[in-house]
């Protein structure tokens, strides 16, 4: 004898189209899932210390010039530097990810905010570490942001490695040829 089997029913067309769609939900809810930080947030986070130390060493050198005349020429060009390279690694760090750049500190000692800040700007006010009160005192301050932002090159590729490169050999120069 022949069987003959019966057509699709209704129910089992619509038990199908349920099941692809719950299963199309699923997959995409859990590729949605966070992972972990991006790329552009890793970098950006390896960039916010070297603002921060551009900022704190802004505020060191322009509190250090009155009180050393003779270098008062120097210490104006070193902070004019350091808050370019401050404005140079917030406009990277915004690139990469605007909500790291929230987390770069603003010394309560700087008197110059960088014009990228906006009024009402997420920045974090950083308490004021103890400013050098001398020449040798701030040359070491450098030299030691120097090789934090030569270090980070390591863990960096492209624009932002050339960038923290490239304000490592500055703020070498500003050692030794501005304070030398």
């Amino acid at each position: 004898m022949c069987r003959v089997t019966p057509p699709l029913t209704r129910r089992a067309i619509l038990r199908a189209g349920l099941t692809v769609t719950a299963g199309t939900i699923a997959v995409t809810t859990i590729g949605a899932c966070d992972t972990g930080p991006s790329p552009e947030q890793v970098t950006a986070a390896a960039l916010v210390p070297l603002a921060d130390a551009a900022l704190a060493d802004q505020a060191a050198a322009q509190s250090l010039a009155p009180r050393a005349p003779e270098y008062a020429g120097a210490l104006g060009v070193v902070a004019a530097q350091r808050g370019e390279h401050a404005r140079a690694l917030r406009e990277e760090i915004t690139r990469l990810d605007e909500e790291t750049a929230g987390r770069i500190a603003t010394p309560a000692a700087s008197t110059s905010a960088p014009a990228s800040a906006a009024p009402g700007d997420a920045s974090i006010t950083a308490p004021t570490p103890a400013a050098p009160t001398t020449v040798p005192a701030l040359r070491e301050q450098l030299s030691s942001s120097a090789r934090a932002a030569g270090d980070a090159t390591a863990n960096l590729t492209g624009y932002p490695a050339g960038l923290a490169g490239s304000i490592s050999a500055s703020v070498t120069s500003m050692v030794e040829v501005q304070l030398g």
